[in-house]
Formats: structure tokens, sequence, C-alpha cells
């Protein structure tokens, strides 16, 4: 059986020095989803990864969370991009050989 490890909002934002507004804002966004929960929300691990690319936005850039949604969704397409290229040279080298 997998376990489902968690983390509290305010442990990750004392350790990444954000209030937790942002991260509440991240979720009206859609962008992730926070588990509420007494006596404190947090979220689950798997949603870290995303996260951690939020704030590493948020502060490199010095972006409001709509602009970090826009990044997000188009970094999301260009990764999508290059994963149908990859598909497509995969493809084109069966065909060559």
């Amino acid at each position: 059986m997998e376990t489902t490890k968690f983390i509290t909002i305010t442990t990750f934002c004392q350790y990444h020095g954000i209030e937790r507004s942002l991260i509440f804002s991240f979720q009206e966004l859609g962008l992730i989803e926070i588990i509420e929960d007494d006596p404190e929300p947090y979220l689950e691990e798997e949603t870290l990864g995303q996260l951690e690319r939020m704030v590493r936005i948020y502060k490199d850039f010095d972006l409001n969370p709509q602009g970090i949604e826009v990044v997000i969704d188009l970094l999301e397409k260009v990764e999508r991009l290059q994963e149908d290229n990859q598909e497509l040279k995969r493809r084109l080298r069966r065909w060559e050989g």
C-alpha cells in the first residue's frame, strides 16, 4: 500500500520565506490543491514539485499569481510539444531504418 505524505502550509511557507496568502492565491487559480483539515491546511507531497516551481518563478521574476499561471501554462505546452516532437522523431526513425 502506498503512503501519501503531507506538509503543512505554514511549514512550506516558513521554509521558502513566503506568505500563506500566495499559496491560497495559487489554489484560487486552480494551480494546486490544498487539503483543508483541522487544525491546519496542508499539501500533498505530489504537489510540492509544482509548487516549488511556482515559488521560484515568483521570486526570480517577481510575477503575481496570474502571471505565474500564464508561465506555468506556457511551460506545460512547451513540455507537451517536446514530448510530441520526440515521439515523431521515434516514428520517423522506424520508417528510415
